[in-house]
């Protein structure tokens, strides 16, 4: 009943995520990886609904359960992928990179999961200056990446870039910091909605200095 509901409903993505789905291949041919559901899962619950050639995976299992409508669903830790070489013909990770101790080891096991010209899809924040005021820097992320950065560790483990983009700027951080204020005095994960026209006029274009830096790139 609620996959039908799921279903019928029209999804719209503004800003960050309308990029990302843009570099997304829906009708890809093999098996799709989601690393990080985390607690939004987009990509799970419209993207990929319903496909049986979608796994989704988190560290943490409360972001598998029932809300949580992948047909497979698996815990895994992206520094030791739980899965075969070659297994997939595409990889998404959003947001994940900068959580991780061992970058270069997730890089690499993001590779071997990968067929030969098999497609990643990575979103990172961007090191500039208004990543400062990016208050999970300082509560959960290990690390930012400057563009040159962030390419040149992907270039380095067998990744030919094919697309860069870079977006974001104020009205993206304000979105974080009501989602936050939010998700703190109610318990509810909330998209606040009444920002997205203006966090989308942020992502119009590429920008060197924006927020986030999400790459299209493809196995060698």
């Amino acid at each position: 009943m609620l996959l039908t509901f799921l279903r019928s409903m029209e999804f719209q993505y503004f800003g960050r995520e309308r990029v990302c789905a843009s570099f997304i291949d829906r009708e890809v041919k093999g098996k799709t990886l989601n690393i990080g559901a985390g607690e939004v899962r987009w990509l799970e619950n419209d993207i990929f609904l319903g496909n049986p050639s979608f796994v989704s995976s988190d560290l943490d299992p409360k972001n598998l359960g029932e809300k949580n409508l992948a047909k497979e669903k698996i815990v895994a830790n992206a520094e030791s992928l739980p899965f075969k070489e070659g297994e997939f013909s595409q990889v998404i990770i959003l947001d994940v990179l900068e959580h991780t101790k061992n970058h270069h080891k997730v890089v690499e096991e993001l590779h071997r999961v990968l067929k030969k010209n098999g497609r990643l899809v990575i979103s990172v924040p961007n090191d500039t200056y208004l990543s400062y005021l990016n208050p999970i820097r300082y509560a959960q992320h290990e690390r930012h990446y400057t563009i040159q950065h962030i390419t040149s560790l992907l270039k380095s483990k067998g990744f030919d870039i094919e697309e860069v983009f870079a977006g974001g700027r104020i009205v993206e951080l304000m979105h974080l910091y009501l989602h936050l204020l939010i998700k703190y005095m109610t318990g509810r994960v909330s998209d606040v909605a009444f920002l997205n026209s203006m966090r989308d006029r942020e992502y119009s274009r590429h920008r060197p200095n924006g927020n986030e830096v999400i790459i299209k790139a493809r196995k060698i």
